[in-house]
């Protein structure tokens, strides 16, 4: 769904804009259109609009959050069995 320019991933987008972030989740189709140049396979858009708006809603949420999980845990170290980032102080 693009015009054959520089793309961005649709979950990419997703995760690093939230204005594109509600809109996908409100209108999936309408929200990839609006924005230009995003890579999306017709099977992605074909599910994102087969879903209601809480299963949607979720789905988005769920991939935001383990994509900024797994970016502290690049930068910082996993969760330390005390619930730190990182770990204990020291270790």
């Amino acid at each position: 769904m693009h015009d054959g320019g520089a793309t961005v991933p649709l979950w990419t987008r997703a995760v690093a804009d939230e204005r594109f972030r509600a809109d996908l989740i409100d209108d999936p189709l309408r929200a990839v259109a609006a924005a230009g140049n995003i890579d999306v396979s017709a099977e992605q858009m074909r599910l994102l609009e087969e879903m209601d708006v809480e299963t949607r809603t979720d789905l988005v949420t769920e991939v935001v959050r383990k994509v900024h999980w797994a970016g502290g845990a690049a930068r910082f170290g996993g969760v330390g069995p005390d619930g730190r980032i990182g770990g204990l102080p020291g270790t």
